[in-house]
């Protein structure tokens, strides 16, 4: 009998343990799911709203591809800036670098779309910034692109626009060398037009 009691006075006080801890502690355990689900609802929303910008950018992207909007710049604007979590803010500012009526806007427009989080894209406004840059006679700001590591399928651009930028500094040796390995890693398309480039400076010395 006496180790019955024990048993159960034993089951009181661990019940009463819990109660204490509960007592104490409730509200934060309370708290933290609270904040658990809001913070999982949070990142729905969040991913629903992703979806949803993605699909109106699209939309407004197409119809500029395909020439069905009115304000063609007016639309390359909304997108760059009401969409600039998508890709196609980034294609926007590309597509407004090749419409723009100066080089001040065009430059303007290729800095943006370097800044894009899809690395491809990012990688073609880059070298599309350079030339830009070449032509303007920046060529500091071109050369500091240009000494950046991109993959080797840009290799023959990459060469073909330091060969450009050589030729501008008066570096007739080392453009000839730049535009010899552009030529080296140039597709069958390409290598006719760079060969021309390449022919125009002679054999050097």
């Amino acid at each position: 009998m006496t180790d019955l009691m024990t048993g159960l006075k034993t089951d009181e006080e661990k019940a009463e343990e819990i109660k204490q801890w509960w007592k104490d502690n409730g509200t934060s355990v309370l708290a933290g799911i609270a904040l658990a689900i809001a913070a999982t609802f949070g990142w729905q929303q969040w991913q629903a709203y992703q979806v949803t910008q993605s699909e109106e950018a699209s939309a407004l992207f197409s119809k500029i591809s395909k020439g069905t909007v009115i304000d063609k710049a007016g639309t390359l604007d909304k997108l760059i800036n009401d969409y600039s979590s998508t890709p196609y803010a980034a294609l926007a500012a590309l597509e407004k670098a090749k419409d723009a009526k100066d080089s001040e806007s065009a430059i303007a427009a290729l800095r943006n779309a370097t800044n894009s989080k899809e690395v491809n894209i990012a990688r073609i406004a880059t070298l599309r910034l350079a030339r830009m840059l070449i032509a303007e006679g920046e060529l500091d700001q071109a050369n500091r692109l240009l000494n950046k590591t991109l993959p080797s399928a840009y290799t023959s651009l990459v060469e073909e626009l330091k060969g450009d930028l050589h030729l501008a500094k008066k570096e007739i040796n080392q453009a000839r060398q730049s535009y010899d390995r552009a030529i080296l890693s140039a597709g069958i398309d390409s290598v006719k037009f760079l060969k021309m480039k390449r022919s125009n400076l002679g054999e050097g010395a």
